[in-house]
């Protein structure tokens, strides 16, 4: 976590450049929440005046500055020279959208105020978000990696309308109603991931950004930098032009899922099933494994594999459910057949539901939205419920080995 949050919050010094009236009471009405009240010392001048002393002199730890005159292009650049050393930086300026206001997160700054403030506005709470995230580290988030076994089982579709099922839960429990977002969906698959546009979204390119600078993570950067589908669930999603790169960022992600696991209660990560062959790092903060097979001969032998590679390089596994879906009629196996072949229970039989899936595609929705009642979106409810259910990890029961050729 940045430096600002280590510090004791009577050490923590504020500085404001400002050229207006406007700025300075945006200023004054922020430092009201202050436990001292104002001690903020002001500056003439805007974020140029602050770029072009900031090597010459020592400022506070949180520096508050309007924009002025510069263009946007000006003030990112700006921003990624002055945004060093720990120094938190809010930017103060007009109203602008939300394209605007994530790249200026993404590019070092802390928080954006509108100008002029008005009573109402929002306001980052610099005091108190001390103390809230401290907290937050106090507890993890479940974290539900979903794998398609084969190709063309849906387990990315499976994965979307989870997330979904289990942020509308969360938000029927009764919680306090609250603008952070409840549940993150992660799409582990940075070359040919499919949920962005599967949600008929733009892609979430600041996803790179904290991959490879995993520090700069907070609530803050994800609400920023995170697509928020609908209420209560975030997305990341987008995919990497040159495959050279892949890899370098591939690295990132188990840090990403433990950030997500700070901020989140609940992350849903839609995991290539190559990361379990490789025994990927992120594989050590999962907490359920969701394996989406086909009920075909195949899709039992190669989840036969992956139980086997789970077990032999995992000390901690994650605890691992089978779900039988049915996009793909291969052998035609019946649910007893498979469970009796990989000595586990199926956990969840999916039923086919391919009208609703197709229309759901088309109109970019998924199906848990569209089709609340659809016997698809009513077993995916079930199987949330069932999720949540289940005790805290604490390893694996050992799986019996059977012959993954052996035919049912």
């Amino acid at each position: 976590m940045n430096q600002l949050l280590n510090r004791p919050q009577a050490d923590r010094r504020v500085e404001a450049f400002v050229a207006t009236e406007e700025g300075r009471d945006a200023v004054a009405a922020l430092m009201q929440q202050a436990p001292n009240g104002d001690l903020a010392t002001y500056h003439a001048g805007t974020l140029e005046t602050f770029s072009r002393l900031s090597g010459l002199a020592e400022f506070g730890d949180i520096v508050l500055v309007e924009i002025g005159a510069s263009l946007l292009d000006e003030t990112i650049e700006i921003l990624r020279e002055v945004a060093v050393g720990g120094v938190q930086i809010i930017l103060l300026g007009p109203e602008i959208d939300v394209p605007t206001y994530r790249a200026y997160l993404i590019a070092g700054a802390m928080d954006y105020i509108i100008t002029p403030h008005r009573d109402g506005n929002p306001l980052p709470d610099l005091w108190r978000v001390a103390t809230v995230l401290k907290n937050a580290h106090q507890t993890r988030g479940q974290s539900i990696a979903v794998c398609g076994v084969c190709g063309g089982v849906g387990a990315s579709v499976f994965a979307t309308n989870l997330a979904i099922a289990l942020a509308t839960k969360a938000k029927g429990r009764g919680e306090t109603p609250t603008a952070e977002p409840r549940v993150g969906l992660l799409d582990a698959d940075l070359h040919f991931g499919p949920v962005a546009v599967e949600l008929d979204m733009e892609m979430t390119m600041g996803v790179f950004d904290a991959l490879t600078t995993p520090e700069r993570v907070d609530a803050t950067f994800l609400h920023a930098t995170m697509q928020e589908v609908q209420p209560g669930l975030s997305v990341y999603s987008a995919e990497v032009e040159d495959p050279l790169v892949l890899a370098r960022y591939e690295a990132g992600l188990g840090s990403l899922l433990r950030a997500f696991q700070e901020v989140f209660p609940a992350s849903v990560v839609d995991l290539p099933r190559r990361f379990v062959l490789e025994n990927h790092a992120i594989l050590e903060d999962i907490d359920d494994l969701v394996l989406v097979l086909s009920p075909g001969f195949g899709a039992v032998r190669s989840a036969g594999r992956l139980l086997d590679r789970l077990a032999r390089h995992n000390a901690s596994q994650p605890r691992v459910w089978f779900v039988m879906s049915h996009m793909r009629r291969d052998a035609g196996l019946s649910a007893k057949e498979v469970a009796d072949t990989l000595n586990r229970p199926l956990s969840l039989e999916l039923p086919l539901c391919a009208s609703d899936i197709s229309r759901a595609s088309v109109k970019g929705v998924p199906i848990q939205s569209l089709f609340p009642r659809s016997r698809y979106a009513r077993c995916v409810r079930q199987f949330s419920e069932e999720l949540k259910r289940a005790p805290s990890v604490g390893g694996m029961t050992p799986t019996q080995r059977v012959s993954w050729w052996k035919k049912v």
